[in-house]
């Protein structure tokens, strides 16, 4: 009889594979990866109870997995299930008796946002100006625009709107952690990624010096000395150089755009114009990421009562 883990990836390669975009197929495979790990995925199916599934989840919970990652475990096998019970190859979908561990259960905490404070931007950018490296001015973009680390490195001289000083962001750079390659997606990270921000006089001027040096005006931003896209890897190596020069603590790529967010904030930007810079679908997105920003409302209700 087939085990369990041998049936959910057949429905993955045969139902899954072509009908989402890699980037998600990828990171669909990294949840079944996990999975393997188990005992669940080597029971047969015959025989698989509602107490099987039940105690997989209980046991990612014991060994210390954040709760969004258990979700994931839960949404593959609840697909599967689904997928199985209207084929007739299981009798009854056996997760609908499932219960998600509680937050409070889960080991992992949720990260808190972190973001570099203003004596850090100071000393990091007088390093990044420098424009050693192409990652150093992806960096300084991303700190002035918000954009995520694969809408700055997919990025070409046509994205720019230079009459309106605005950049129109339409495309990401894709990493497929399993396959270990990348690729431009010719479509935001979603719907509401795709989105015309404007620029800064300093985001401006920084793509303005280097549009004018810029032998390839029909190619990337952001591009290695061969001309070959720049890659995740690339500006992670530049970006860690820049920050041992200045002194400062290497916290991801991520975190500037984080920054951004941080410094729009301190400048008393709604949160509703911060959520259509960052391009997220909800504004409630945009709360819960920087829930630290926005959480303690103290002072505003101070304002209103007098």
């Amino acid at each position: 009889m087939t085990k369990l883990g041998e049936a959910i990836n057949e429905w993955m390669v045969k139902y899954k594979k072509n009908s989402i975009k890699p980037a998600s197929f990828d990171r669909m495979l990294t949840t079944f990866n996990l999975m393997t790990r188990y005992k669940l995925a080597y029971i047969e199916i015959d025989v698989l109870t509602t107490d099987d599934i039940q105690d997989y989840l209980n046991e990612l919970a014991k060994d210390g997995y954040a709760l969004s990652t258990i979700k994931k475990q839960f949404n593959l096998i609840s697909g599967y299930m689904t997928y199985a019970n209207l084929r007739g190859d299981i009798l009854k979908p056996l997760h609908k008796g499932v219960k998600l561990p509680s937050e409070s259960s889960v080991k992992k905490s949720k990260k808190e946002v972190v973001a570099y404070n203003k004596a850090e931007q100071i000393a990091l950018t007088r390093v990044l100006q420098t424009k050693a490296y192409p990652g150093y001015c992806a960096a300084l973009l991303m700190l002035e625009t918000g954009m995520r680390v694969g809408e700055v490195l997919a990025l070409t001289w046509g994205d720019i709107d230079w009459n309106r000083k605005a950049v129109k962001i339409s495309k990401t750079l894709v990493r497929l952690a399993n396959k270990k390659q990348q690729y431009v997606q010719n479509a935001a990270k979603s719907f509401t990624s795709n989105r015309t921000i404007p620029l800064s006089s300093t985001a401006y001027s920084l793509l303005e010096t280097m549009y004018e040096s810029e032998t390839n005006l029909y190619g990337y931003v952001f591009h290695d000395s061969s001309g070959d896209l720049l890659s995740y890897e690339a500006m992670r190596w530049q970006i860690n150089k820049a920050c041992d020069i200045a002194g400062v603590r290497y916290l991801g790529q991520h975190v500037f755009r984080h920054t951004f967010a941080t410094n729009c904030y301190a400048r008393g930007c709604d949160v509703k114009v911060l959520s259509k810079l960052l391009g997220h679908s909800d504004v409630t997105i945009t709360y819960n990421i920087y829930i630290h920003l926005f959480g303690d409302a103290l002072e505003e209700m101070r304002k209103v009562i007098g």
